[in-house]
């Protein structure tokens, strides 16, 4: 056997035997305690228990008389007609404390509708809460404990120096089991097109973590080693649906976009979002190729829509977004973040590749046009806004979404809705309202003043 091979096993050998004690040293500090230890010491304090009571409202039959088939729906309608009904609905779930003075940072969908809010530390219980404002973009809500003074509050850090391999811990309440903390590493960075039910955000970015998290997590802090705040968590992937545990697939809202949606609600009692008005999408390999791209980095622009800030400011369908604001682009969905988390009439500098070559333009950055959110957090993957004149017109179109399957782009007209016509958002909110989860649902939109249905089935 020759001597480099005999050295090269020798090393590996070595490295096999050595490697768990490396990995203790890592973890262990000086003393040989974990710094787990002093990170929840710093955070632990400011982590709280939310209980909330909202009103659910909903429509029964005493009798479910699409049982006997479609001769006897009528009849039985008749007889047994449905009537609506009201129950208490209890969500339990988490939240950390970021100021002195009791702003809280926690999820949406366990706050939204609630009628009543209950907040306990390991100290204290506070019943004088209210809802300062909520986005279900992000999924993100911001509570206050009301003359709130002294309070033990978590420092929080920056989710963009995150990387995958550093070490983090879900701090909660999970299953109604008080105080806990799970440890575990950042799996992923960067998350998107995922889908949680009701409550789900549309803005994703999510951090990726095999931290154990369970129901009763949500809104509680994702922090690292240093005790900083680094991910409010929000949702788990489950093995079945008749399992709602921890696979060591959790999510959470990357620290840096929830601060600046609280910054907002704080200040202004609502979020602004930066408009662009075009629809991207990610750079496949062959795309690469085919365009002479060194990299898949970059959004890809699929379309512009006229008259916004993009088409002002002289961006083109086909051009390659790498670089917005100075900071470099590494895919279609982290240019949706950084577009919305700047500031609506801030000029920003925005690098595309066009034809092979870098080109530099200046962008007025508008404000994102109102939106219709569903209570369910949104509606087969797309949002609209008012217009000038009848119809509402489709801002966003999530990639990979049943609307997105159904061949829907931005700049599309919704004119009708099965039945109803679409003049204003309203229109389009009441529509919506009255179609299950499960509906295939007809529309008629115009596009470069062409009219034609299109038919889209949920997922």
């Amino acid at each position: 056997m020759p001597k480099w091979e005999v050295n090269m096993r020798k090393a590996i050998l070595l490295t096999v035997l050595l490697l768990p004690l490396l990995l203790c040293a890592q973890v262990l500090t000086p003393e040989g305690k974990s710094p787990f230890v002093e990170a929840s010491k710093k955070v632990m304090p400011a982590v709280v228990n939310i209980s909330a009571e909202r009103i659910i409202k909903v429509t029964t039959s005493p009798l479910p008389h699409e049982f006997f088939g479609e001769p006897f729906d009528e009849f039985f309608g008749r007889l047994f007609p449905e009537f609506p009904r009201e129950y208490q609905e209890k969500s339990l779930g988490s939240g950390v404390i970021i100021s002195e003075d009791g702003y809280i940072l926690t999820n949406n969908h366990l706050v939204a509708r609630a009628s009543d809010i209950i907040v306990k530390t390991k100290e204290e219980t506070y019943k004088d809460v209210e809802i300062v404002g909520a986005d279900p973009v992000t999924d993100i809500a911001v509570l206050k404990i009301k003359n709130g003074h002294d309070l033990p509050y978590a420092e929080l850090g920056d989710s963009d120096s995150l990387e995958v391999g550093d070490w983090v811990m879900a701090i909660g309440n999970p299953l109604t089991l008080g105080w806990t903390l799970t440890a575990g590493i950042v799996s992923a960075k960067g998350r998107s097109g995922l889908s949680f039910g009701e409550g789900t955000a549309q803005l994703q970015d999510f951090i990726q973590t095999d931290a154990a998290i369970n129901p009763g997590n949500s809104g509680g802090p994702l922090v690292n080693l240093k005790g900083k705040v680094v991910g409010i968590n929000t949702a788990i992937a489950t093995g079945s649906a008749f399992s709602r545990g921890n696979i060591g697939i959790g999510f959470a809202v990357p620290i840096n976009i929830a601060k600046r949606v609280s910054e907002d609600i704080i200040e202004h009692g609502e979020v602004s979002r930066g408009y662009l008005g075009i629809s991207i999408s990610n750079i496949s390999s062959d795309m690469a190729e085919a365009m002479g791209l060194k990299s898949t980095k970059g959004a890809l622009v699929q379309e512009v829509v006229e008259g916004t800030p993009a088409d002002k400011a002289g961006i083109k369908q086909e051009d390659v977004i790498v670089e917005f604001d100075g900071k470099e682009i590494p895919s279609a969905n982290k240019l949706t973040e950084f577009v919305g988390t700047t500031s609506p009439g801030k000029s920003v500098n925005v690098k595309v590749i066009r034809d092979g070559r870098p080109l530099t333009l200046r962008v007025k950055v508008g404000k994102r046009p109102s939106e219709v959110i569903p209570e369910s957090g949104k509606w087969l993957g797309m949002e609209v806004a008012d217009i000038e004149g009848e119809g509402v017109r489709i801002t966003y179109v999530e990639r990979g979404s049943p609307a997105d399957a159904a061949g829907l782009r931005a700049g599309d007209t919704v004119k009708k809705i099965g039945r109803k016509w679409i003049k204003e958002v309203d229109d389009y909110g009441e529509a919506i309202s009255t179609y299950s989860d499960k509906e295939v649902v007809a529309f008629l939109i115009e596009r470069n003043g062409r009219e034609r249905f299109v038919a889209i089935r949920p997922k």
